[in-house]
């Protein structure tokens, strides 16, 4: 591969400052990169295909995917355990484990066909108890992880998880490769919360473990055994974990050989990628001059979005807010657009409503307003349908000038960055802002406290998952109670929130959720900022790879270095 010479000069250059400046000596620096170049020669002088990953941050090594607790231990999970049923990065769900599963009549059971053949890594064979041990290990009373709310819509949950039972008794092993999972009530995230966060461990493996202690279980945990494409090999705390191919894997054996998930200082990885060490980088930043270098430099740069979005969340316990002329104005007054293409540099899109425009519950551009740039409707808005009154370039309520806070995260640079344009762009149609800027946890406490004063306005952002049900955000039931930071509450969207709850088909909930979608455009109960993406950069010769919101590892049985 062609490595452009003169950007690698500067960023090793870069990298000898950087060693000084951390205490990291360039002794040791060239000690880990020659241990690691010495074990690649090795490897790939016998012809093997090694893929090397970066990972951002160490692992902790708790590679139980039901007690992990972050992102780089799940970059190694997902290699290894396996799902249900997955989601393709255009949110579709496909067989994983389960290679077909059926509806019951009343849509509160489904029952799942097991792949026959599958063994765990120990030559164990996978069965439908596995399974029950799943789920049962997470309702367990003891259980110290942080997937319940995944499962608590399976019946008999709460029975268990009280202690009241011994059994999770909506979890029904038919016979060695068929179960059957029942719900309390028709539960529509059911494929997405049930089946594919959770991912299936062995009873064999786990079945003897005090549940209580399993966190301390450091020998299992770090030797993990999956039914997936690739196998454990290696963990070398700190510095890398090894994967590697599973022969005998259902699917067929991977392409890959190995996978080395190479922990790197974020401040180095680029000249690292530069220098031919890494095969494989999440961007930290996309600004164009660095995607620019990478693409320049020869690799592929490649975009993903997720399912989330920023916005500036308006307390509708205000009633000066509670107002959704107010609101639309706000949603005319802010440049949006600009804030997209300077800040994120252009690498998202203005948000009208809660979804995102690639989600299947949009309703289509043509169903909503898009509020583009417009200070002129704005002042015309507030001044004629919300009775302020506008004079001399200020804005006035009841003879007092339009002034409010808005609070927002130190560390986020894209708030950071977007909290003083929102200030500039509201004064030029008379509202005076004041910002505050302040830890997130601080932040979070005072969105989160029940009073019509706590705040204006706050900046945050919120991410839907993989399935359409937006009952946390807004959904009256979960003011103080959930994530319904902007107290906004409304009968119709309400009966609508529910309404799409009821059906496991998304046929039957498109309709359901457009009309939520037109609703929340219509009513803006909190001025949605942006949708936003992330992107990778991978040699040119890595192929297959399909960069995914949701999961790290999807088609990776598929992934080629050619």
């Amino acid at each position: 591969m062609k490595i452009n010479k003169k950007l690698l000069s500067a960023f090793l250059v870069a990298l000898l400052i950087f060693s000084f400046v951390t205490g990291c000596s360039v002794d040791e620096q060239k000690e880990i990169s020659s241990d690691q170049e010495d074990n690649q020669e090795n490897m790939e002088a016998d012809g093997e295909k090694i893929l090397r990953r970066a990972s951002l941050s160490a692992p902790s090594g708790v590679f139980n995917p039901l007690l992990n607790n972050d992102d780089y231990n799940a970059y190694v999970t997902d290699l290894i355990y396996e799902n249900l049923v997955t989601l393709t990065p255009d949110l579709e769900f496909e067989p994983v484990l389960a290679e077909e599963w059926e509806l019951s009549e009343d849509a509160r059971s489904i029952t799942f066909h097991l792949r026959k053949g599958v063994k765990w890594h120990d030559g164990e064979p996978f069965t439908a108890e596995d399974v029950k041990f799943t789920y049962e290990f997470i309702a367990n009373p003891k259980y110290p992880g942080a997937y319940s709310s995944y499962i608590n819509a399976i019946e008999g949950y709460e029975a268990r998880k009280s202690g009241q039972a011994d059994e999770l008794t909506g979890v029904e092993v038919i016979d060695k490769h068929t179960v059957k999972i029942t719900t309390s009530e028709v539960y529509a995230p059911f494929l997405e919360k049930i089946c594919f966060w959770i991912r299936i461990i062995p009873k064999h493996i786990w079945g003897e473990v005090d549940i209580e202690k399993a966190n301390e279980s450091t020998e299992l945990l770090r030797n993990p055994i999956g039914t997936g494409p690739f196998k454990f090999t290696e963990f070398s705390p700190d510095r890398y974990t090894i994967v590697e191919k599973n022969t005998d894997y259902w699917d067929g054996e991977a392409k890959l050989d190995k996978i080395i998930l190479q922990v790197v200082n974020p401040e180095t990885a680029q000249a690292q990628m530069l220098n031919g060490e890494l095969d494989y980088l999440p961007l930290t930043t996309l600004e164009p001059d660095n995607i620019k270098m990478y693409e320049d430099a020869g690799f592929v740069v490649e975009e993903f979005k997720y399912n989330a979005y920023q916005n500036m969340i308006i307390n509708n316990q205000n009633p000066v807010l509670n107002n959704k002329w107010v609101r639309q104005a706000l949603a005319y007054g802010i440049d949006r657009q600009g804030i997209v293409d300077s800040i994120l540099y252009g690498y998202g899109n203005v948000a009208n409503q809660i979804y995102p425009t690639h989600f299947w519950p949009y309703p289509g551009d043509d169903q909503i307003n898009h509020y583009e740039y417009n200070p002129e409707k704005a002042i015309e808005l507030l001044t004629e349908k919300a009775g302020w009154e506008y004079k001399d370039g200020k804005m006035y309520i009841d003879s007092n000038p339009a002034k409010f806070t808005l609070i927002y995260p130190s560390g986020n640079k894209a708030r950071e960055l977007s909290a003083p344009v929102i200030q500039e762009n509201l004064k030029n149609i008379g509202i005076e802002i004041e910002l505050q800027m302040m830890e997130f946890a601080t932040m979070a406490a005072q969105v989160e406290e029940p009073s019509p004063d706590a705040f204006d306005f706050a900046l945050m952002g919120h991410g839907i998952g993989a399935d359409a049900d937006v009952r946390t955000f807004l959904h009256t039931d979960f003011i103080f109670n959930g994530a319904n930071y902007c107290r906004y509450s409304n009968e119709e969207l309400d009966k609508l929130l529910e309404e799409g709850m009821k059906y496991l088909d998304i046929e039957k909930r498109k309709p359901i959720y457009a009309e939520v979608a037109k609703i929340v455009n219509e009513e803006m109960p909190t001025l949605y900022l942006y949708n936003y993406s992330s992107a990778i950069a991978i040699v040119p010769n890595l192929k297959g790879i399909r960069p995914h919101a949701f999961t790290s590892a999807y088609n990776a049985v598929n992934w080629d270095l050619e």
